[in-house]
């Protein structure tokens, strides 16, 4: 590949643009985290900015007074910069962040970067260091965005992606311009040189508006949960269901059950309304547990359940629900649920079916509580 463009760029005037582009990158972070710190792993983002303008401040005092000690820091402070972005991608998605995995990197890393400064006067290992990190850290980063923000993030994964192939290509088209020639001093008008401060450039610019896709996207999903569920017990709302409801029916009928939990009130007027709220959660966490259950809660104390059971199976499964939602306790206080059940078929409006489930539920309450019954047309009818 001819490089020899490259050595048209200037090495201080890219050094004084990445420093730049570092503190404005650092001051973006520093307003959105200031403003969403509900926004998981913005921290991380946040100390990974913060020590990339340092490293770039360091790198930038060499051309004013070079000194070993001032890359050493440098090159430890833009690793330890890039190895904080794949903890911050997993608090973002939600995973425990791998705290050992990046303390044995780093010790390594700091191994070898001490090896190179002490025990060789050479700058070839510390850039070939340099580059295989980078490209470690670069291939982790792209594997974590994909693997959780794929298809929900799909634009700040092809952001992050694009980024890291760039990187990826000049971190190799760096390694092997060492073989045309010895580089000794950070200033040398040298395409190893030039590579760098290129790369961290555009790599910061980029990844500070990967990072601000992710918290826009990660907005706008937390806008439109906040539309579809309800938010004591994390189950879905009424336009929630609505929503969910059309792949259940493409598949054939529905079962649904109204469920209302028995003496609720008797619970908020002896205990409290936040006694109330928390068996409330309880009742909704369990219910949302269950892997092949749809469940919205329209009010009150009152949930909806809808599954694509065999209508020989359904009655039996509502019973299980029951027996074991029986069996939880919340500080002590038993939980008992009363459940009316009907079937929906395509074509049909949800309505209609709640209606008649709301039949069979109040049968069951007039019967005692604490049982399961089926909508029966001819008799509930009549006395609805």
């Amino acid at each position: 590949m001819d490089t020899s463009i490259l050595l048209n760029l200037d090495v201080f005037t890219l050094m004084l643009m990445a420093l730049g582009g570092y503190s404005l990158g650092f001051i973006t972070l520093s307003i959105i985290w200031s403003t969403h710190r509900e926004i998981p792993g913005l921290g991380f983002w946040w100390w990974s900015s913060l020590c990339a303008l340092a490293a770039q401040s360091l790198f930038f005092l060499q051309a004013f007074s070079p000194h070993i000690a001032g890359i050493w820091l440098a090159n430890l402070l833009i690793t330890f910069c890039i190895a904080l972005m794949p903890l911050a991608l997993q608090r973002f998605f939600g995973e425990p962040p791998s705290w050992r995995a990046f303390a044995l990197f780093m010790l390594i890393y700091l191994l070898l970067l001490c090896w190179s400064v002490l025990f060789n006067d050479e700058m070839a290992p510390r850039v070939l260091l340099a580059c295989l990190s980078y490209m470690v850290l670069g291939a982790v980063i792209v594997f974590l965005v994909w693997r959780h923000g794929y298809p929900a993030y799909l634009p700040a994964v092809l952001v992050f992606t694009v980024v890291n192939i760039l990187l990826y290509g000049f971190n190799l088209v760096r390694m092997a311009a060492l073989l045309d020639g010895e580089v000794r001093v950070l200033m040398d008008q040298h395409v190893v040189n030039v590579l760098p401060f290129l790369s961290m450039l555009m790599g910061n610019y980029l990844s500070t508006f990967g990072v601000l896709l992710l918290c826009t996207q990660y907005r706008a999903l937390a806008l439109r949960q906040l539309a579809t569920q309800d938010p004591l017990t994390g189950v879905y709302n009424r336009r929630g269901l609505h929503h969910h409801l059309a792949p259940l029916l493409g598949k054939g009928p529905v079962l649904l059950a109204m469920v209302d939990l028995d003496d609720f009130k008797q619970i908020n007027d002896g205990f409290g309304h936040e006694m109330g709220d928390r068996v409330l959660r309880e009742v909704g966490r369990y219910l949302k547990d269950q892997p092949d259950l749809l469940v919205g809660r329209f009010g009150g104390e009152e949930f909806v359940l809808l599954a694509n059971w065999q209508q020989s199976q359904a009655h039996e499964r509502c019973e299980q629900l029951r027996r074991e939602i029986a069996a939880l306790e919340v500080d002590g206080i038993r939980i008992t649920i009363s459940m009316g059940l009907d079937w929906l078929w395509p074509g049909e409006g949800l309505e209609q079916a709640l209606h008649r489930a709301d039949g069979a539920l109040y049968r069951a309450k007039r019967e005692g509580k604490n049982r399961v019954c089926v909508w029966q047309e001819t008799r509930e009818s009549s006395r609805l």
